[in-house]
């Protein structure tokens, strides 16, 4: 596993430019340089020259960064911020034991006892038999939804389902920078896939996606091949219709790699009428969520997001993303109902 002392050079050539202000959600906001990743990564550059100790203060703007990856996608230099900001808060983690507490707490309350205890009223669904076998990989919204939805659409697309018992993919702990979970969620994936003769993972979480794919980044293992359930239906070419008329727009994870795929399935999809909301990309700030002391600055995000959300017009708003999809439900207050875009489509296509 890296540490951020492997990043010494990629952190170095951060010219400094400041292209990061324009994108950052919390930049907009506070417009402090140490909230946004030029700033940050001239503390790092103390912290790797000894000039700096991970202090608590380091780690409140580590902290405050949503994980978006707003700025990596818009840096001249292609820095991956988003790693290296986990990277050092693993130092942060490793040197404070009530960070390990935390973590305990996730591990075997939240994403441990609560999941399974939740796993009890979700819905599955037996798949059909066809040539074509996927592993579908659930993780902690398989837990919460169960498998029916995936299932339903994979075999309109004559795909077989195989749906183990798969834990969180690891992306709570690694934006915690707890490696050491992350690590081990990463191995229980490949246990649980190695049992398998089948080549491909399907997910329908755009941030389970985009974690299963970083694997092999981040450990000597084999590649597995990931993809979205959404890519299957439009390579299928498969037209569904909703069983009534309904009217709803889209909030894009800022994982979502597939976005082309979704906005051809809403533009294709018989009385279903899609309203595109202003900034329907931008962070739904759910990294904020989990830290009430900077809710001066992520309540802006939640009441923007909630204002385009409600300008639409739409009673539901859909996402992909277990992460974003409790962020929008806790700061909707009722003026409108949020769905897994799985999840809806098996409760409304004929």
């Amino acid at each position: 596993m890296k540490t951020l002392a492997d990043c010494r050079e990629q952190i170095h050539s951060c010219s400094k430019c400041g292209l990061c202000q324009s994108v950052c959600p919390i930049y907009k906001i506070t417009g402090n340089d140490c909230t946004v990743s030029r700033g940050q990564f001239l503390m790092l550059q103390g912290l790797l020259r000894g000039e700096y100790k991970m202090s608590k203060t380091i780690n409140k703007y580590l902290d405050i960064c949503l994980k978006c990856g707003a700025c990596s996608k818009f840096c001249p230099s292609g820095i991956d911020v988003v790693d290296i900001i986990a990277l050092a808060k693993a130092e942060y983690y490793k040197a404070h034991f009530f960070e390990k507490i935390i973590s305990f707490f996730q591990k075997y309350l939240v994403f441990g006892f609560g999941l399974n205890l939740m796993k009890l009223f979700s819905q599955n669904r037996k798949s059909q038999k066809f040539e074509k076998k996927v592993i579908y990989f659930g993780g902690c919204g398989g837990k919460l939804e169960g498998n029916a939805s995936v299932v339903k659409l994979l075999n309109s697309c004559g795909v077989e389902v195989v749906a183990p018992d798969f834990d969180c993919c690891g992306i709570p702990f690694f934006v915690r920078g707890d490696m050491d979970n992350f690590n081990e969620a990463a191995k229980k994936f490949y246990e649980v896939i190695q049992k398998y003769n089948i080549s491909e993972v399907v997910t329908s979480c755009a941030s389970c996606e985009k974690t299963l794919k970083s694997y092999k980044k981040w450990f000597d293992t084999d590649e597995v091949k990931v993809r979205n359930v959404y890519e299957y239906i439009r390579e299928n070419n498969l037209k569904l219709k909703l069983n009534k008329k309904l009217k709803v727009t889209f909030h894009k994870p800022c994982n979502m790699s597939n976005f082309g795929d979704v906005e051809w399935i809403l533009s294709n999809t018989e009385n279903l009428e899609y309203i595109k909301m202003k900034d329907f990309d931008s962070c739904c700030g759910f990294n904020g969520l989990t830290k009430p002391k900077q809710y001066k600055v992520t309540g802006n995000l939640f009441k923007a997001k909630q204002n385009n959300i409600i300008d639409t017009g739409c009673k539901y708003v859909l996402t992909s993303c277990l992460g974003c999809k409790t962020a929008l439900s806790s700061t909707s207050f009722g003026k409108y109902k949020v769905k897994d875009f799985a999840e809806f489509l098996n409760k409304y296509i004929k």
